[in-house]
């Protein structure tokens, strides 16, 4: 179903040109004085963000400058972390490829691990009880779940044994594991269940086979291993086109139009009928195993996608989806199926970090975004090409990101985008609904300090 757009209608030009950022809308109506303020909207510029409240849905982008983590508070108050940022900090680590990284926020003396700890240990509700709910991962990359490096101690890793302790040296065949990324997390907030694609070695990606992949995935093992026998956390194994596997725990029947669609896991996807699922759009896992280093098989294809849907409002998730290779293997085109069972949204997460050879034109064409947040931690993102495609999807779209290199600034610019009339582009992004789900918020937090004063505000928007 195709939803009508009532957004103000922007001017191609808002991003492309050099006009002026639009006004936001004000927060609340200036004609009835004694209308009561709901304190979850109360939102002034230079003072903190208020509490979520109960009928709410909150979705927070955490910007630590090392990869991506989206937390979510749903209506009743349960809690959903989608990733943990855990590349490593570029003021200590380069690539050896054509990109760098952002600076780290707030700073480099901050695991990106620690950012999220205290980020969730602020918002959260209170019904939380000092647990996450459920944690997504998207799929195992070190930007999303953590990662291995052989010299983990530069980056303030502190290696742990399979029972918590801390230890001098990590021992991976025993159980041990790197305080970074979930580990970190989970560590300080624990997990009541994890939700991800099965064992990697069920469609296997190329560096599934590299040293550093398997030390990296054993990491993430070792650390649901002692979490499972230490705090009584539960994997699973996403089932897609379920909307009965993520769901609310304290109060479901008070928010019926709430719900969470899987859409696509490990190469399976949606095919839109009832639970039916498409098994045979990417190679087996034998085919996988097999051809691995000629295919080059990239894990993103593999990521979980889901879409929120709270009354009028949708939003869609789709890790590190992208469509890389596709001339050579069709399957590679991984968005191209998603697309045929996914409709219009409010808000999208850009997908693979906004970088090339992803959020293509079928799905776009589809989505069409009114608002599109990525999760910037590398200077080749977002990439000019792809914020093209997601214009000409939504002439009106507005584009948050999380982290914007001084570099890339030039390069936009000189391809015909202008980041100078983005809303955002540095900062915690937090998209905030209103009950039932008709309209929305959108609110950028300072991530220098851990105080999360409000830099920018706008809305509201309305859901259709």
């Amino acid at each position: 179903m195709t939803k009508k757009l009532l957004l103000p209608v922007l001017a191609a030009a808002f991003l492309l040109g050099g006009c002026k950022e639009p006004t936001p809308t004000p927060i609340i109506p200036d004609n009835n004085k004694d209308e009561k303020v709901d304190p979850a909207i109360d939102v002034t510029v230079g003072k903190a963000l208020p509490a979520w409240q109960e009928g709410y849905l909150d979705i927070h982008s955490i910007n630590g400058g090392r990869g991506e983590a989206f937390y979510y508070i749903f209506p009743d108050g349960t809690t959903m972390l989608c990733d943990a940022a855990g590349a490593p900090p570029t003021e200590k680590y380069t690539y050896d490829g054509s990109s760098q990284g952002v600076p780290s926020k707030p700073s480099v003396n901050v695991n990106s691990g620690a950012v999220i700890v205290e980020y969730i240990k602020h918002f959260a509700p209170s019904v939380a009880n000092g647990r996450l709910d459920y944690f997504m991962t998207s799929h195992y990359h070190g930007d999303h779940i953590g990662s291995w490096r052989a010299d983990y101690s530069k980056f303030g890793w502190t290696p742990f044994d399979k029972d918590g302790e801390k230890v001098s040296v990590v021992n991976l065949n025993n159980g041990g594991f790197l305080l970074n990324g979930i580990a970190e997390v989970g560590l300080s907030i624990p997990i009541d269940k994890v939700l991800d694609r099965g064992d990697w070695s069920k469609r296997p990606s190329a560096d599934y086979f590299d040293d550093g992949g398997q030390k990296r995935y054993q990491l993430y093992v070792n650390y649901l291993d002692y979490a499972a026998r230490k705090q009584g956390t539960v994997r699973e194994t996403l089932k897609i086109g379920h909307d009965d596997q993520i769901v609310m725990k304290h109060d479901p029947s008070k928010y019926s139009t709430f719900s969470v669609r899987t859409i696509a896991s490990g190469g399976d996807i949606w095919t839109g009928n009832g639970t039916e699922v498409n098994t045979s759009y990417v190679p087996s896992t034998a085919e996988c195993a097999a051809n691995h280093s000629s295919w080059s098989i990239n894990e993103n294809i593999f990521s979980n996608v889901f879409m929120v849907h709270y009354g009028n409002f949708d939003m869609f998730s789709g890790g590190d989806i992208q469509y890389t290779g596709k001339s050579s293997y069709s399957w590679k085109d991984i968005e191209k199926p998603i697309s045929k069972v996914v409709k219009k949204v409010e808000v999208m997460k850009a997908s693979h970090h906004s970088t090339s050879n992803t959020n293509g034109n079928d799905l776009l064409g589809v989505l069409k975004p009114d608002v599109y947040i990525a999760g910037v931690w590398r200077d080749v993102q977002p990439n000019p090409e792809t914020l093209q495609r997601v214009l000409n999807a939504n002439p009106s779209v507005r584009i948050f990101t999380t982290n914007l290199a001084d570099s890339n600034i030039e390069t936009l610019k000189s391809n015909g985008v202008n980041p100078d009339n983005f809303p955002g582009r540095g900062g915690h992004v937090v998209v905030r609904v209103l009950p039932e789900g008709r309209k929305y918020y959108i609110y950028v937090l300072n991530d220098e300090d851990q105080h999360y004063i409000v830099k920018a505000k706008y809305g509201p928007i309305t859901a259709f």
